[in-house]
């Protein structure tokens, strides 16, 4: 060849000959090789030669036994230095202890021009789904190389995310890259040096929003300042179908007491949730009290929740908003009827108006038993028949006392 690009290999091929007519016992044959190149070699002989290193690396330096008409070949395979420019310029050198009726063919040099620095980089990107649910996140790996062959000093890498995408990532370089960022968030922005052969592979994180909706199309770009021969690799997108939003709403339930008297009070206290991982516009929260109470509730929210009712009485029947994470909690006083008995049941239930994913703590139900009040005892009453029986009884004493009083007098007489 008559060029070469950085980072690319040349082979030479060197020929060390004895033409004759005379054997020479020691035959110098030496090739200093330029400081861009990385050379190892290997060496083969004919016609009786002999001393040659049949395997090295670096410059060539041999002390060789040349018979007449014998010959060694040295094949030299050279790594081109990332960075090398000029003209790589080598020369071959053969020197003998007799004498050489021809000094113009002792020593021989090959000229190669070192072109522009060429370095293929390309960018990979996955996040290995097709699809994505709001709320939730998605992981990319995003790998940026150099193929080579020249080292390329300063690439720019770069990834802007859909604004629906909350990101936060890592870096990590490999065969000699630097200039990435260890840790960060938000969009990529990096100027890295990368020898050939080198890479940086990001992780980045990214949270969805919970109202996002749509295609999430995410492009990361690789560009050269050297140049690139395949420009066809140097974008990667990854597009991922936002599915419909999907929210765990649930409610709980818990009451002052089990036990209530009639005539007395309990209190209710109903937390309406959303768990995400998508907000909901328009949950419905619902409780219909047992009849034997007369209730009055306040309400309170967290987590951007709206839509509530502040304060109010009879029956809870909200339509909220809620955002993922949010919550509604109520607290009902609620008066019991003095003629309430056996057990008071109240269910509260919620229903999202996008997908729920787990139904199964959508209602609360508490059970309140009504206490027995013990009765006064009653005054114990006499019947008409044991009266009418009384009174016959006093009747025949009073009379069967009269004879005994008689007798008595007759005999005292």
């Amino acid at each position: 060849v008559t060029s070469a690009v950085p980072g690319e290999s040349i082979t030479y091929t060197i020929v060390a000959s004895n033409n004759g007519p005379s054997d020479d016992p020691s035959v110098s044959v030496t090739d200093v090789f330029p400081s861009d190149l990385s050379c190892t070699y290997t060496s083969v002989t004919s016609g009786g030669a002999s001393g040659n290193t049949a395997a090295g690396s670096g410059n060539l330096a041999e002390a060789l036994s040349m018979p007449s008409g014998s010959a060694v070949t040295y094949t030299v395979v050279c790594a081109i230095d990332a960075a090398a420019s000029g003209t790589l310029t080598n020369t071959a050198t053969v020197a003998g202890v007799v004498p050489d009726p021809d000094m113009g063919n002792n020593s021989a040099t090959d000229n190669d021009t070192v072109l522009s620095p060429e370095a293929d980089l390309s960018i990979s990107k996955t996040d290995g789904v097709t699809s994505a649910v709001p709320g939730e996140s998605i992981t990319y790996t995003i790998v940026a190389s150099n193929n080579g062959p020249s080292e390329e000093p300063s690439a720019s890498v770069a990834d802007t995310f859909p604004a629906d995408l909350t990101c936060s990532y890592t870096s990590v370089a490999t065969g000699g890259a630097s200039g990435n960022t260890a840790a960060g968030s938000g969009s990529l922005a990096e100027a890295l040096f990368m020898p050939s052969g080198s890479s940086v592979t990001y992780t980045a994180v990214c949270s969805i929003d919970a109202a996002a909706s749509g295609t999430l199309s995410n492009t990361a770009t690789i560009a050269a300042s050297v140049t690139d021969p395949d420009m066809g690799n140097n974008s990667a997108t990854d597009d991922d179908t936002v599915l419909g939003a999907s929210a765990d709403v649930s409610i709980s339930m818990t009451t002052s007491a089990i036990t209530a008297n009639p005539g007395g009070s309990i209190t209710y206290v109903i937390t309406a949730s959303n768990g995400g991982p998508s907000d909901d516009p328009l949950v419905t929260v619902t409780d219909v009290f047992p009849a034997e109470m007369t209730c009055t509730y306040s309400s309170v929210i967290a987590g951007g929740a709206t839509g509530n009712t502040a304060a109010g009485s009879g029956n809870i029947a909200d339509s909220l908003s809620m955002p993922a994470g949010s919550l509604v909690t109520y607290t009902a006083i609620c008066s019991i009827s003095a003629s309430a008995s056996g057990v008071l049941s109240n269910t509260a239930m919620i229903a999202a108006s996008v997908t729920d994913p787990s139904n199964g703590n959508d209602s609360a139900t508490r059970d309140v038993t009504i206490a027995v009040v013990p009765m006064a005892e009653p005054i114990p009453t006499l019947s008409t028949w044991f009266l009418l029986l009384l009174l016959v009884l006093l009747a025949g004493v009073g009379a069967g006392h009269l004879p005994i009083n008689r007798i008595e007098r007759n005999r005292v007489k």
